[in-house]
């Protein structure tokens, strides 16, 4: 997977060398060079403008990288920017299999008894379920406890799939964990993202496959041609134990999400532990995107028994896992964060590290405040990417202007969780960042809380949160220097790329 940077790095380089040489060389050559380049810079904004199914700051940003920058902004729309690729017809057909035999799961359905629960059934195909127990954990440290935990009393099954694994210390338990536990007997399912795990090592997942752990790679990038699929990146955080025990959330594999980093003072994330019924939607997330990377004929069958979704009651709370991507035709998670924002009736608490909202969210959250609601988001005091950080900064007039309270962050820690709570009564955490890449291009996974003590313990520790934030106010954006206000209107414009 190095080798795929490598690459890419080496051609880049190439092509700016090149293209600085050739002007020096040769300038009215490069010239008309220029013009084609322009040309069909103009033709890919035609395509987009009319083609592309994309929301509108997602189209804004394309056509100005192209007219902006033409030469690099083809390279990048080529490799980045094109319509996300289709499942076979052997994938929808296994996933479609996968799907028909969780909805005959019935135990521990209740009706739903309130209009947000009808409309978000609706709207998933994921019933509310009863039955179950929510332990929120708080940050690093509780979690991989929690997960290693986990993982040392599995005793038939081990399913995990992330985004990023870095090939650090804790990388590197987590690889004799799951080797241990092979050795056990236990069946290990291993997974992550091409891109994001891209610098994770052949020779570490050599070891697991030895040790006769299945790894799978979600959109492979092999070879420069798999940088055409670049764009479209798998972004979930799961793992399923015995169909048991559940987790997912922010944090990834790495020593940074224990706070073990020289950038940021700690590091400020939320994770979930499920357990009953609900996790066997959480299975459903891992299994469908395991039937994608299998590709075979027949590959859901061996999944489609008690032993991967034994349904068993753990606890009175009431949930729903969602998960959604581009494979969908609606934007599920996005609409029904629609529809938990429209049910407010007191308050909403936002935290999240990338604040990047579509126009539509960002209509909803201001009505909502102009109809007397309190909102409040809170969002990073210092970044882990400049563009993603100063992009934050170009809502935050409007936001204010509305009423909203927008809060950021302890400047020397980083943000990194993605929690929504309404009215203290309902909440949602999990992989999704608020920002158009989660709600449009992402594959991502949320769970919802309908009740229980997970959702006051989501509200403790946002409050919490907030003591250690500063609001920013009409008197701070009026404050900000020149160069602060541009970065800030450039970097939104270009903010929903990435």
């Amino acid at each position: 997977m190095n080798q795929t940077i490598r690459q890419f790095g080496v051609l880049l380089a190439v092509l700016i060398i090149g293209i600085g040489i050739l002007f020096l060389l040769f300038p009215q050559v490069m010239l008309v060079f220029l013009m084609f380049f322009e040309i069909i810079a103009i033709i890919l904004s035609i395509y987009i403008l009319f083609k592309r199914t994309d929301v509108t700051s997602i189209k804004v940003a394309w056509i100005l990288t192209l007219y902006c920058l033409p030469i690099v902004g083809i390279f990048l729309y080529l490799f980045f920017g094109r319509s996300q690729l289709k499942s076979t017809a052997i994938q929808k057909k296994e996933q479609q299999y996968l799907h028909e035999y969780v909805q005959t799961l019935q135990t521990n359905y209740t009706s739903p008894t309130s209009m947000l629960k009808i409309k978000n059934e609706r709207l998933t195909e994921k019933r509310v379920l009863g039955g179950n127990r929510f332990d929120i954990l708080t940050d690093g440290e509780a979690t991989f406890d929690a997960i290693f935990t986990a993982i040392e009393e599995a005793k038939e099954h081990i399913h995990l799939f992330y985004f990023i694994i870095k090939e650090d210390e804790l990388a590197e338990k987590l690889k004799k964990s799951l080797i241990k536990k092979a050795g056990e007997g236990v069946q290990v399912r291993f997974a992550v993202d091409g891109l994001g795990s891209l610098k994770l090592s052949d020779a570490y997942l050599n070891a697991l496959r030895e040790a006769n752990v299945e790894v799978c790679i979600f959109n492979p990038i092999r070879t420069f041609y798999h940088l055409f699929r670049a764009n479209w990146r798998n972004h979930r955080k799961v793992i399923v134990i015995d169909g048991r025990i559940g987790f997912t959330g922010g944090l990834n594999i790495g020593n940074e999400y224990l706070g073990l980093t020289e950038k940021f003072s700690s590091w400020r994330d939320t994770h979930i532990r499920l357990q009953g019924p609900v996790v066997t939607q959480l299975q459903e997330t891992f299994l469908y995107d395991w039937l994608y990377m299998k590709n075979k004929i027949g590959s859901a069958s061996e999944f489609l028994s008690k032993q991967y979704f034994p349904n068993e009651r753990a606890g009175n709370d009431e949930g729903q896992v969602i998960y959604g991507g581009p494979y969908d035709q609606e934007r599920m998670i996005r609409d029904v964060f629609f529809n938990m924002i429209d049910s407010a009736t007191a308050k909403i608490s936002i935290a999240s590290p990338y604040f990047v909202p579509d126009d539509e969210m960002l209509a909803l959250l201001r009505r909502v405040a102009r109809n007397g609601i309190e909102v409040e988001i809170l969002i990073p005091g210092k970044g882990d990417r400049k563009l993603s950080y100063y992009g934050n900064d170009f809502y935050l007039e409007t936001l204010i202007s509305a009423g909203i309270k927008v809060y950021k962050y302890d400047n020397t820690a980083f943000l990194h969780c993605k929690v929504m709570i309404i009215d203290e009564k309902i909440a949602t955490v999990g992989s999704t960042n608020f920002d158009i890449r989660s709600f449009d291009i992402n594959h991502e996974v949320s769970v919802i809380l309908y009740n229980g003590k997970g959702v006051k313990k989501l509200a403790e520790d946002y409050r919490r949160d907030v003591q250690k934030a500063t609001e920013i106010t009409d008197v701070d954006l009026a404050e900000r220097s020149r160069w602060k206000k541009i970065k800030g209107r450039v970097c939104g414009l270009f903010a929903p790329l990435l």
